[in-house]
């Protein structure tokens, strides 16, 4: 989506034509954030008071001193106990893809539906994460995550089903009747689709067909990125940097899998030379 410290999700620069300032009022800014080294080296400079890191591990990824972080309050939410977390200060368990619905785009631009596979006790998604935090923080969830904005101002946008016989069973009947009324059962912040219905409002690119997306297919989309950020500077070591992903690398997962383990501990040794016949 974009997600640079100059740039607005869909590739956007802060000062050019978006709908963002309507969308967020006073509380969007156009000051532009710090890069991934600049957060870093704000940490060394004893200038960032704190850190919020999601389902990433800088510590090992760009080789952090943790010695950067020592007056930093570090908080991470993360499925694993990555070099970072063991430095955070407060650790939230993350779910993982199939533990959480809603969707997710793939590096390749194409959007697909998630559909939550299992519970597991203690972890909550990101977004529930994002926004339980939020709360705490005296922010207004219902602008935060504005589930049903439109048309009505109140972001409730919803019907229960009380008086359309769905307690008689016609529950394909009133699914019928809340679509024709263009009604959706949106109440809570937590619910990922609310965050589509915004990232379609407001990222370029995401035009899409809902039908087709609820039916199963995957939707590609193309953000109209300006043709200058191909040009990434030698510095900028945080968008630069060799992956060295082997057959059995799968992210962090791979190393926390005892069979991934396994397996890549067999096959970095040569075999054995068999002589012929």
């Amino acid at each position: 989506m974009g997600l640079l410290p100059d740039m607005l999700p869909g590739y956007q620069p802060l000062g050019g034509a978006h709908d963002y300032a309507s969308e967020y009022g006073e509380r969007f800014s156009n000051t532009p954030g710090r890069d991934m080294v600049g957060i870093f080296d704000a940490a060394q400079a004893g200038e960032l008071s704190a850190l919020y890191v999601v389902n990433a591990n800088p510590v090992a990824r760009y080789s952090v001193d943790p010695a950067a972080l020592a007056n930093t309050f570090v908080v991470v939410h993360d499925m694993f106990l990555t070099e970072t977390a063991r430095l955070a200060d407060v650790i939230l368990p993350s779910a993982n893809l199939y533990e959480k619905s809603g969707s997710v785009t793939n590096s390749y631009g194409d959007l697909q539906l998630v559909k939550k596979a299992s519970d597991r006790a203690g972890v909550r998604t990101d977004l529930e994460l994002l926004v339980r935090v939020a709360d705490a923080m005296g922010a207004d969830v219902r602008k935060l995550v504005p589930f049903g904005k439109k048309p009505q101002a109140n972001g409730i946008r919803a019907d229960l089903g009380q008086t359309r016989g769905a307690q008689s069973g016609e529950a394909d009947r009133h699914a019928v009747w809340l679509t024709s009324n263009n009604l959706e059962i949106k109440l809570s912040p937590f619910d990922p689709f609310a965050v589509l219905d915004e990232i379609q409002r407001l990222v370029p690119g995401y035009d899409l067909l809902r039908l087709q997306l609820m039916s199963g297919n995957d939707q590609h989309l193309a953000p109209a990125a300006p043709a200058d950020l191909v040009q990434i500077e030698g510095a900028r070591r945080d968008l630069v940097l060799p992956a060295e992903d082997t057959l059995f690398t799968s992210g962090t997962l791979g190393r926390y899998s005892p069979k991934l383990v396994e397996l890549a501990d067999k096959y970095t040794h040569e075999p054995v030379g068999i002589p012929a016949d």
